[in-house]
């Protein structure tokens, strides 16, 4: 059977997204030589890819035994949820004075290109669409440290290397969600976008996949 080279795919999120979808219970120990079989990958990109999971810690790394599927600590997600609130609502907050009408128009073209990736494009270009909308948006705060820390700490409280929706109902909620944060961005009211941003956050499936019975996704 033939291989895929290095480099040409993303193999970490294919099996994130394995995981995610129950194909690997909490606690499970993961066979590379099974996971070669089944996503049809090299032993070395599936060392690779568990490596980058266990960073993220989707998966844990046992020394001399191999990677197993994590046991969620919901209350860390949640803890990391609520620093990156914070951050993301406060970029949100200093972005709005710079935020003239070509901005919003901008922001406002982000939101469609988004929800054309829901209706059209695959999972990474839903991913990277919703988060072009979001750092768009942070981008046009004054702090730039702010900005970045509220990306990385995005980056590290995700189990997944993507953004990843647990069902098309979530996929349209985020979408919804974009536009509750655009109308408030033209409130001019500061408590209005903070609110917004943090709903959008906090009341995320892609986010924590204990919440997907109230299906929004961030």
């Amino acid at each position: 059977m033939a291989r895929h080279p290095s480099g040409r795919r993303q193999l970490d999120v294919e099996i994130a997204t394995s995981i995610r979808d129950g194909a690997y219970r909490p606690g499970e120990w993961l066979r590379q030589v099974d996971l070669e079989e089944r996503f049809n990958a090299t032993r070395f990109d599936v060392r690779a890819a568990l490596a980058q999971l266990a960073q993220r810690q989707t998966v844990e790394h046992v020394p001399n035994r191999g990677f197993r599927v994590a046991m969620p600590d919901r209350q860390r997600r949640r803890d990391m949820l609520a620093v990156r609130a914070l951050l993301e609502a406060q970029a949100a907050i200093e972005a709005l004075p710079a935020l003239d009408e070509a901005a919003l128009r901008l922001l406002e073209a982000k939101a469609d290109a988004f929800d054309r990736a829901i209706d059209e494009g695959t999972s990474a270009d839903q991913s990277a669409t919703n988060l072009d909308f979001h750092d768009t948006l942070y981008g046009f705060g004054p702090n730039r440290f702010l900005v970045e820390l509220a990306i990385e700490t995005r980056d590290r409280a995700r189990l997944w290397p993507m953004v990843l929706w647990p069902s098309l109902r979530a996929l349209r909620r985020s979408a919804e969600g974009h536009r509750s944060i655009l109308a408030a961005l033209r409130s001019r009211d500061p408590g209005a976008v903070a609110a917004r941003v943090r709903e959008h956050i906090l009341g995320s499936a892609a986010n924590d996949p204990a919440v997907e019975g109230g299906d929004s996704a961030a």
